[in-house]
């Protein structure tokens, strides 16, 4: 791909994985009953907070400029990305390259049930189901009238005509799915491959200075509240922001070359050219990063350095784990 085109697939993918993530956010209703006790507790464990904090109160400490804390946030982000990247079967990326290859396997089979690309031309039949799948498609609400307007003997029996109608369908659509499947697992490999070598090979040298880029950017240090230890909630926003376009960036210029040498590499010339397309669709980086992202959130939450607000709860979705 040329750097335009780069450039283009980049910009594409974060708008989506913006989209995706605003879709799944989970906001926490503040009208929600409580229980008695719970609050009882709640207000004996914010007295003892209290008390903590005007004991610390009296003490002095000792102000950091932003500077420094901005030096202590990427000093610590760097940290803990390259534990995050680091190789390994355990590693954040090798847990979640699971989830990855089911959303994109969802999105594949997707894109292959329609009958036109985005381009809108309609797609080169290789499959006897395939045709008469689309056809079937095309005409579906048709046929279920035309049957529905038949005099039945009774209801089973016009309910069972229904169903078989809806059989065919699915049947053909099993069939052929299962036709694509062998050449969506083979570039799949390819495909895993090439994104695990882009985390745990390519990317931890360039850790240290997308972890500065992304600390600066975010202006993480200057917050009235901001402290060295961490980055506060009300920073996460542009934190993830800036994090996101930089990963992003790195991501879409290594894996989409990669893919496509190492498919010229392999002598994979019966892989379909609308199949190499699909792999370099802004949809399956913009998947492939949510996946990432989040759980890298969490681990970085988890290990006290970034603050997410209350209502940032992302579902990967059902079938991803």
């Amino acid at each position: 791909m040329t750097e335009a085109a780069k450039q283009a697939l980049t910009l594409k993918a974060l708008g989506l994985l913006n989209e995706q993530v605003q879709a799944r956010i989970v906001h926490y209703k503040g009208e929600m009953e409580t229980n008695a006790e719970l609050d009882a507790i709640t207000a004996q464990v914010v007295a003892q907070l209290k008390e903590m904090q005007a004991v610390i109160g009296h003490q002095s400490p000792v102000a950091q400029s932003n500077d420094q804390v901005e030096s202590k946030h990427t000093e610590t982000l760097t940290r803990l990305l390259e534990r995050a990247f680091s190789p390994g079967e355990q590693s954040l990326v090798a847990r979640n390259i699971k989830p990855v290859g089911k959303r994109i396997a969802k999105l594949f089979f997707e894109s292959e049930l329609h009958e036109k690309t985005k381009g809108e031309k309609e797609k080169k039949i290789y499959h006897a189901e395939q045709g008469v799948y689309y056809v079937l498609g095309r005409y579906k609400h048709r046929l279920r009238t035309e049957l529905e307007g038949f005099d039945f003997i009774n209801d089973d029996i016009k309910q069972l005509s229904l169903d078989l109608l809806t059989k065919m369908e699915r049947d053909l659509q099993v069939a052929f799915l299962s036709r694509r499947s062998p050449e969506l697992n083979r570039v799949m490999t390819i495909f895993t491959g090439v994104l695990l070598d882009f985390f745990h090979k390519h990317l931890p040298e360039r850790l240290p200075q997308m972890a500065k880029i992304t600390v600066r950017a975010a202006k993480t240090a200057a917050g009235a509240n901001s402290v060295a230890y961490k980055i506060q909630t009300d920073r996460f926003a542009d934190f993830r922001k800036e994090w996101e376009r930089i990963l992003m960036e790195q991501m879409i210029h290594y894996v989409g070359d990669e893919l496509l040498a190492r498919l010229s590499a392999e002598g994979d010339e019966d892989v379909r050219e609308e199949t190499v397309k699909f792999f370099t669709d802004p949809h399956i980086f913009s998947e492939t990063c949510e996946v990432i992202c989040a759980n890298l959130y969490d681990f970085l939450c988890l290990e006290g350095f970034l603050d997410l607000p209350v209502d940032w709860r992302v579902k990967l979705g059902d079938g991803d784990n």
